[in-house]
């Protein structure tokens, strides 16, 4: 079998190793099975491959017989070569067992396979899907390999390293070191070996029965914020926030404070810093989490205090919260499952089926739930939810009694059933004995005999709309017919995202011009409390996902589903986003051409600077363009005036002279009058003319090469305007590195930048751009008004209008060495001979108290600074 580039680059990467545990990090649909197989066989070693799941399991054992023609078994025995096993296989517990050590606790079955594996001898253990032992198995596979310290592990996954948790990252560190060989999605698509894909939100609201229960709840919430704001005590709540240094508050308690005071709820307080996460309305937690500490410092100082404190916690129930001895805490999420199982996500999901199968005929779509049926609802939910919505059940009523899905057969397979209409199900099951007409669902133990009917039944095309659990179709199930995940499902993890999007992003062989069109559907009630839970569920979902966007830019996070979402707010205009979405997910050759353009030599993406307002910077200046200074000399301009004066002076003396003499000197006098002219209307303009975007990035990008931070300066920064008028700028490498994308390219360069550098640089020039907040130093730029030129220009200096003051960068602001640094570069391409004001002596604090919050483009700007990681 001929082997795709990144799985030889995998082999080699293991090969050339020197240590005896490899981690390989490739996304579904890479061959990491393959990758596992050709490494192990090579070695003469008995292998045990563990996996989460019979599927996967039995993809192994059919991997190695194909590949080295030996036997393979999943026999606890461990009587071949090859066996493979699951992780539960191996993880079972002793219930009646209080020994601190997972292996101690295992039951006797497993602790018998332990020990074989040790009288294996030296052998090779496979870990597939190893984020699993991160979330479930680790401490019981952290100890096994411990005493097995002439094992050979390697270790598969399609969780990129930079979205696991911390104790994740901890365990991976210690189990494997460092990553052996990686390999991203974007990557794998640019080279063909995965299906250009596109991602999509449909945005629902709650029905009419929902968002009645939602209505009382936020009246409870008013109420809330009421009692805290409008009590009389010897410290009221906003006062009590009022005495406190900034920077001693936990972040999550400094971003509430200052989105409260960016409402107009108390002052902005000092050594606060604004930023995207911060504009966005006043939410009920945020009114929660500041009141925290301000309620258990009320409650310990009895008398009317106490008392109040007492009422607050008898209403926090009503929004979902309750008091404990250690503050505030979520109570049941009840707002937050009236979304995720909103009957207006069933409604969704069938019109998205609808509007592409009747578009596309080659379209075959997997909807994925959490649970086949749905549990049993909290009492304060009775009436508000059906008692099956958001379940696999619920949905196939929705999709069956659909007339414009009827053509495309939709089918649900579970663990324990199959469902679809009678007339389907007779269909596909025709040995199965169907009762009954309308929905049908079996029930039963042939539940992997079901799952490969609809499977074959999905990839022939017969049906073309899968309906199933996570669980079961959202990890180790493979159909490369697959066109599209519809996603209900409530699981945020980096894991479950990407397996489940994996589905879908398999090329086909019998369609080599596959895009694949992924859906999350969310609910969302913007103006109710907690109201944006499903949406940031959605953000979650996204964040370091990426996908192309409607400009054909890869980039992650909620703006690849449309550039107007931000992780802070849902929108307000969901209706208009569901359409444009649908108009996205019909047309597949933008989509195709996005993921030719990505070079499949990027191995990390870049942080790119989006700038959009009415007054932005103009993003590209004129070639070329001099220094300016605040004092601009009229030198050159009064020589050649003088000049076409003392020719006039010349033409009275000599008026007796031939008349020819006469012609040529009024010929003289009129060319230098007219340079004298020109150049002082040519001065006048150049004065008038402002700093690009791109003006302020160079001096941005050389800063950070004078300072040692990046080894890249102006020469690498990349300036692009999109159609609908938004400039994009990023750091790219220097020119003489093959594939450099030079200023309005949109190719990348394969040897791109370590990612925190041009991280450093979108945050600083994010900066110099945005409003002043608390810079350490400042500096300026002149600027002259527009007025008509005059002949007085050529003769006389002409003072700048006014000075316009930005920020220096934090990453200069650290020294004044640093500072004199930017202000160098600042000198370069912005304006010549500025220096950098410490804001903590007279003259700086006296500014940043006069400019502080103010835009150096003027408040009327709308300038709108947005971070993107960008492929």
């Amino acid at each position: 079998m001929e082997l795709r580039r990144h799985q030889r680059e995998a082999l080699e990467a293991i090969a050339t190793s020197q240590d005896q545990r490899h981690w390989v990090v490739l996304p579904p649909g890479a061959g990491k099975t393959l990758v596992g197989v050709a490494a192990a066989s090579g070695w003469e070693r008995p292998v045990v491959a563990f996996g989460p799941n019979q599927a996967i399991v039995t993809q192994w054992r059919s991997a190695w017989e194909s590949h080295t023609g030996t036997a393979a078994s999943s026999d606890r025995d461990l009587p071949t070569g090859f066996t493979a096993l699951t992780y539960q296989s191996l993880a079972v517990f002793d219930s009646d067992s209080d020994e601190p050590s997972p292996t101690a606790r295992l039951h006797p079955n497993g602790r018998a396979l332990v020990r074989r594996l040790h009288d294996l001898g030296p052998l090779t253990l496979i870990l597939d899907e190893c984020h699993h032992l991160l979330e479930v198995w680790g401490s019981l596979l952290d100890e096994i390999i411990a005493e097995l310290p002439d094992a050979t592990v390697i270790a598969l996954t399609a969780t990129p390293p930079e979205l696991l948790t911390a104790a994740q990252a901890e365990r991976v560190d210690r189990l494997f070191g460092s990553i052996t060989y990686q390999a991203g999605i974007p990557a794998l698509v640019a080279e063909g070996d995965l299906a250009p894909f596109a991602e999509l939100a449909w945005f629902t609201t709650p029905t009419a029965r929902e968002s009645e229960w939602l209505d009382a709840r936020a009246v409870r919430a008013a109420e809330l914020v009421t009692e805290l704001t409008g009590v009389d005590l010897k410290v009221p709540f906003l006062s009590w926030i009022a005495l406190h240094d900034f920077r001693d508050f936990e972040p999550l308690v400094g971003d509430a404070v200052v989105r409260l005071a960016l409402a107009g709820h108390l002052d902005l307080p000092e050594h606060a810093h604004v930023s995207e996460r911060h504009r966005r309305d006043v939410t009920l937690e945020d009114w929660l989490t500041v009141a925290d500490r301000w309620l258990q410092a009320l409650s310990a100082l009895g008398g009317a205090e106490a008392a109040f404190e007492r009422r607050i916690a008898a209403l926090l129930p009503g929004v979902g919260y309750r008091m404990t001895r250690k503050g505030l805490r979520p109570g049941q999420p009840l707002v937050d499952r009236v979304l995720s199982r909103s009957a207006s996500k069933s409604l969704a999901a069938a019109e998205i089926v609808a509007q592409t199968v009747a578009s596309d005929t080659d379209s075959r779509l997997l909807v994925l739930t959490d649970f086949a049926n749905a549990t049993a609802l909290p009492a304060d939910l009775d009436g508000v939810l059906e008692p099956q919505s958001g379940s696999a059940r619920w949905l196939l009523e929705a999709l069956v009694t659909d007339e414009r899905i009827a053509a495309a057969r939709p089918v649900m397979v579970t663990g324990t059933s199959i469902g679809a209409g009678a007339s389907v199900l007779r269909a596909l099951l025709p040995d199965e004995r169907v009762e009954g007409e309308g929905v049908v669902v079996l029930e039963g133990t042939s539940s992997s005999r079901w799952l490969a009917a609809a499977t074959g039944a999905l990839n022939r095309g017969w049906t073309r709309c899968l309906v199933g659990t996570r669980g079961l179709l959202g990890e180790g199930w493979d159909a490369r017919a697959v066109t599209g995940v519809i996603d209900l499902t409530s699981a945020t993890t980096s894991t479950a995202i990407v397996q489940t999007r994996g589905r879908s992003l398999r090329s086909d062989p019998l369609h080599p011009d596959k895009v694949a069109v992924n859906w999350t559907v969310t609910c969302v009630a913007a103006d109710r409390p907690q109201g944006d839970a499903d949406y940031r569920r959605l953000v979650r979902k996204h964040t370091g996902w990426f996908a192309v966007d409607e400009e054909g830019d890869v980039v992650d996070g909620v703006a690849h589903l449309s550039s107007r979402l931000t992780p802070e707010a849902p929108p307000p205009w969901p209706k208009q986003l569901n359409a444009a979405s649908l108009e996205r997910a019909l047309d597949h050759e933008p989509v195709r051409n996005a993921w030719d353009a990505v070079d499949p030599l990027r191995e990390h993406p870049v942080a790119t600077l989006r700038i959009v307002g009415d007054r932005a910077p103009v993003p590209v200046g004129v070639p070329a363009v001099p220094e300016r200074t605040a004092r601009e000399t009229a030198l050159p301009y009064a020589v050649g005036i003088g000049v076409g004066a003392l020719s006039l002076l010349g033409t009275a003396v000599g008026l007796v002279a031939a008349p020819v003499t006469v012609v040529i000197i009024a010929i003289m006098i009129t060319l230098f009058w007219v340079a004298g002219w020109r150049g002082a209307v040519e001065r006048n303009r150049r004065l008038q003319r402002a700093p690009s975007t791109s003006d302020y990035a160079r001096a941005v990008a050389d800063a950070l090469a004078a300072a040692g931070l990046s080894s890249v300066g102006a020469e690498g920064v990349v300036v692009e305007v999109t159609a609908g008028g938004e400039t994009r700028i990023r750091l790219e490498a220097r020119p003489n590195v093959p594939g450099f994308a030079a200023e309005g390219s949109t190719r990348a360069s394969a040897e791109a930048l370590d990612e925190a550098v041009t991280e450093l640089f979108t945050t600083s020039l994010a900066e110099v751009l945005g409003p002043l907040e608390q810079p350490r130093y400042l500096i300026s730029r002149p600027v002259w008004e527009p007025r008509p030129p005059s002949l007085a220009d050529g003769f006389r200096t002409r003072e700048a209008d006014r000075e316009v003051w930005h920020q220096v960068p934090t990453a200069f602001g650290v020294s004044r060495v640093m500072a004199d640094l930017f202000a160098e570069a600042w000198s370069r391409h912005v304006a010549e001979g500025q220096r950098a004001v410490f804001a903590g002596a007279s003259e700086g604090a006296a500014l940043l108290r006069a400019l502080r919050w103010s835009s150096p483009f003027g408040d009327a700007a709308g300038l709108s600074i947005v971070e993107r990681r960008h492929w």
